[in-house]
């Protein structure tokens, strides 16, 4: 299972390109995460999207994952 598939299917609201961005600014590598940390790093990311709009976006942009992030919104 992709990083992006487990966090669609614990966060479906958020768009899981940019939490996995969000994620690699905090940890880099992510094979060694439990999955209650993807489901925590998740809250967060929606706090933050909520807080400041555009958040993910940007975050993914900056990490080289707009494709994705784009590819999320299309309904992937």
């Amino acid at each position: 299972m992709s990083y992006q598939t487990l966090l669609h299917e614990l966060a479906p609201e958020l768009n899981p390109a940019g939490v996995e961005a969000s994620m690699r600014l905090q940890y880099g590598t992510l094979n060694h995460l439990p999955r209650e940390i993807f489901a925590e790093e998740a809250k967060i990311a929606g706090a933050c999207e909520r807080q400041s709009p555009g958040y993910l976006r940007r975050i993914a942009d900056s990490m080289g994952m707009a494709d994705e992030y784009s590819a999320w919104e299309a309904g992937r």
